[in-house]
């Protein structure tokens, strides 16, 4: 199953873009720049030097002077912290602990995400069009404001999303060897960091699935190969497991929650409020359901592709490997925080990890033949992620923005966390005692880091 060497049917790789594809590249480009500026621009006005609520757990460690192995293998949550916590605590040692690089790398992230999935659809569907603005449109829409802005962590969301892209591109490489080693570490990657662990049952699958391909045609040597691949990855996930403690994300879990039918109900709508709909339950149902029935499609039709072609094409492998990670991923948080409540569906932390199943039905569409058709349908995708890429969200962004502020300011001039919880009706964490947070203020305010060290 050499999936590098096959493209999709209408794709010409390393064709020469002509120049009637110029105009579309300037399109796109003005569009991923004034979105990525847009999203800085957002982190800077918004994001404040103070630890908040998670990341007084995240960077816990900080104040043990932990090795950055502990920080990768630490947990938070049902993940472990993996790459993003130890790039952003290596970046947050050079800046007095200014927790706003925080934010500033979790955009970079998530814009250089973006990068790598230009590159991807020019790898395998050829020169920029159009209708390719519909990739920073799903990248950089600001529904995604918690993970910037608020306490989620590097890890959780915005590197597994970095990681996502550079997965797929690893699988494309032409040399076998490299193919498979790029696959290899960031599998190993993906799987320690935040919700990246769903990557691993896909490797497995695709691995097995090359294996199967190869023995069927009789290439003893690939096959071993594919088989080893597959064992250093059953490997990683293994030791994914070593003294690993499960503990949910929310305190109220409990499987199988009491109705079943609960579970799609919130997926429905975690995909509703990606495109926009963040009102009216029974429209956002609909809409979300039928999202979600897509989904699944796509995937279950590429899966038999994947198995039927031999070698398959590259674009059903992409395919296959965004919808599969989203729907997982979907369901693990359904079925961990459907007991918070229907509305927890929309929580906008949950918009991130969505973004690889949209670009997953957006592939499809640019694997149809070229017609009228596919125009109609990539047309009316754009007009449906365009509310996600539009809408502001600066209520909320302003809101939580001037909480951290408030609270910031009276402890500066109090140092007292009840009285500054109640007079600004605030908690920059909820049970401070259970981690000392007093401690580790003092901490902050005696080696002049974090919010003592700036007061911006």
């Amino acid at each position: 199953m050499n999936v590098a060497t096959r493209p999709a049917s209408h794709a010409h790789p390393g064709h020469i873009p002509s120049t009637r594809s110029y105009p579309a590249a300037l399109f796109v480009s003005i569009v991923a720049i004034g979105l990525s500026l847009r999203f800085y621009w957002v982190i800077s006005k918004y994001s404040v030097n103070l630890f908040f609520w998670d990341e007084w757990d995240i960077y816990g460690l900080l104040f043990e002077h932990a090795h950055w192995w502990q920080i990768f293998v630490a947990e938070h949550g049902p993940p472990r912290e993996g790459l993003g916590v130890v790039i952003v605590s290596g970046l947050l040692g050079l800046t007095h602990w200014n927790s706003r690089v925080q934010a500033f790398a979790i955009g970079a992230a998530i814009v250089l995400a973006m990068v790598l999935t230009i590159r991807l659809k020019l790898r395998v569907f050829g020169p920029l069009t159009i209708t390719d603005a519909i990739i920073p449109a799903l990248f950089l829409g600001l529904g995604q404001w918690e993970v910037l802005v608020s306490a989620p962590g590097p890890s959780a969301q915005a590197f597994p999303l970095l990681l996502i892209m550079a997965y797929c591109i690893s699988w494309l490489q032409e040399c076998r060897l490299l193919r498979y080693a790029l696959v290899i570490v960031i599998n190993f990657l993906l799987i320690y960091t935040g919700y990246g662990i769903f990557i691993a049952g896909i490797t497995l699958a695709i691995f097995a699935l090359d294996c199967l391909h190869r023995t069927r045609a009789g290439d003893v040597r690939g096959a071993t190969a594919s088989l080893l691949a597959a064992t250093i990855a059953a490997a990683s996930l293994a030791s994914f497991f070593y003294h690993y403690v499960f503990n949910s994300g929310a305190n109220c879990y409990h499987f199988p929650y009491h109705n079943p039918a609960a579970y799609p109900w919130f997926m429905g709508l975690m995909f509703a409020r990606f495109v926009g709909i963040k009102h009216g339950l029974l429209f956002g149902s609909v809409v979300g359901i039928g999202v979600l029935v897509l989904v699944v499609a796509l995937m279950v039709d590429h899966a038999w592709l994947l198995m039927r072609d031999s070698p398959p094409q590259r674009a059903s492998l992409l395919i296959f490997i965004l919808t599969s990670y989203t729907l997982i991923y979907a369901s693990a948080a359904a079925i961990g925080r459907v007991c918070l409540g229907i509305q927890a569906a929309e929580s906008s932390r949950n918009m991130t990890l969505l973004i690889p199943a949209f670009l997953g039905i957006y592939f499809h569409l640019l694997a149809k033949p070229s017609g009228g058709k596919r125009i109609l349908l990539l047309a009316l995708m754009f007009l449906i992620v365009l509310p996600s890429a539009i809408q502001r969200y600066h209520k909320e962004l302003e809101g939580l923005s001037a909480m951290k502020r408030d609270w910031k300011q009276c402890y500066l001039e109090h140092e007292d966390i009840h009285f500054c919880d109640q007079a600004t009706r605030f908690r920059i964490y909820p049970w401070p005692e259970n981690i000392g947070l007093k401690e580790k203020l003092a901490y902050l305010k005696q080696n002049a880091l974090n919010l003592y060290a700036t007061d911006k």
